[in-house]
């Protein structure tokens, strides 16, 4: 073979080992009702970046941020039709599809922030992932520490006698709404693009939210007291619809995962590093941050395991994990 044709046939055989093994390009639509430049909007121009880069540009995330899509239900919604072939959501908003995720919105069932760790960067949490994707349809990727949730408030409070009665905006899920009925308190389901408003117009004199999204949405302004009530752990994840997901080619899947992964991991140090930078913000402020004896609410709540006896397995499960 001459020198010519052989460099030929050799640079050929290079480009087919590191071209994508599809037809492309494919466009993912990402759908998130975070403002942009909070954590979360970080995240998906961050999975975006890195998909662009470990395709050579053959697959393209476009990231719509700020709820431009519509809410995370319209969104999650748009999945199935493929209005939407992506949202960035908590786990708990799979609620509506099946129950197993309520696990996510579990009051206190992790017992500091190393167990959350462990549980979610492990086969139980890869376990967990699967099964509560496939209850509902989804296909669920990139476990990420969203914060635990606080509680901004227009009133003072440090104890259940003065939690009683608190008109408190909750996500519409049943989880959270138990939770803070348990509590005493007088929970109000609301989208997370009318929490402002509703606080502002006195329909509500709290809610609860990881502190990256209070700060965002400048909820400050409205509420002069942040309660470190600390009682969720929550994991956000890359959502797509099963059959979709399941449909790419399997290459495209594969560098999906691997993406997610990699922002999951950073998106968790870089939370893990804000709570305390966004706690002193708030302070900035004006803000009282208010302590509370966590251990009344943990007891208080301890019988929701009860009331949803669908997640017993994998409290269990997670209970398990050391």
């Amino acid at each position: 073979m001459k020198k010519g044709l052989f460099v030929v046939v050799v640079f050929f055989l290079v480009f087919l080992w590191s071209a994508p093994l599809w037809a492309g390009p494919v466009t993912v639509r990402l759908a998130n009702v975070a403002p942009v430049g909070d954590p979360r909007d970080m995240a998906c121009v961050k999975f975006a970046e890195l998909v662009k880069e470990k395709t050579q540009g053959n697959v393209v995330v476009e990231v719509f941020s700020g709820g431009t899509l519509g809410d995370w239900r319209v969104t999650i919604e748009g999945l199935k039709p493929g209005i939407v072939n992506a949202v960035i959501e908590s786990i708990g908003t799979l609620e509506p599809y099946t129950k197993l995720a309520g696990i996510d919105p579990f009051p206190y069932l992790y017992r500091d922030f190393e167990h959350f760790k462990k549980v979610w960067y492990s086969e139980t949490g890869d376990q967990l992932l699967k099964k509560i994707g496939d209850a509902g349809g989804f296909r669920l990727i990139g476990p990420m520490y969203r914060g635990a949730r606080y509680v901004t408030s227009k009133k003072k409070f440090s104890s259940l006698e003065e939690l009683r009665g608190l008109k408190i905006r909750a996500p519409q899920l049943k989880m959270y709404l138990k939770t803070w009925e348990l509590l005493g308190a007088a929970p109000t389901p609301m989208a997370a693009t009318e929490i402002y408003t509703g606080l502002q117009q006195g329909t509500v004199d709290a809610q609860e939210n990881p502190l990256d999204f209070c700060y965002s949405y400048a909820l400050y302004e409205l509420c002069p007291f942040l309660i470190e009530t600390r009682h969720v752990l929550s994991n956000d994840v890359f959502i797509f619809d099963k059959a979709y997901f399941e449909a790419l080619p399997e290459e495209v899947q594969r560098v999906l995962i691997e993406a997610a992964n990699e922002v999951a991991q950073w998106r968790t140090a870089y939370s893990e590093e804000q709570e305390q930078e966004y706690i002193q913000k708030f302070r900035e402020k004006n803000v009282e941050v208010v302590a509370i004896d966590t251990a009344p609410l943990r007891e208080r709540v301890s019988e929701i395991v009860e009331l949803f006896p669908d997640l017993k397995d994998l409290v269990e499960e997670v209970n398990a994990v050391r």
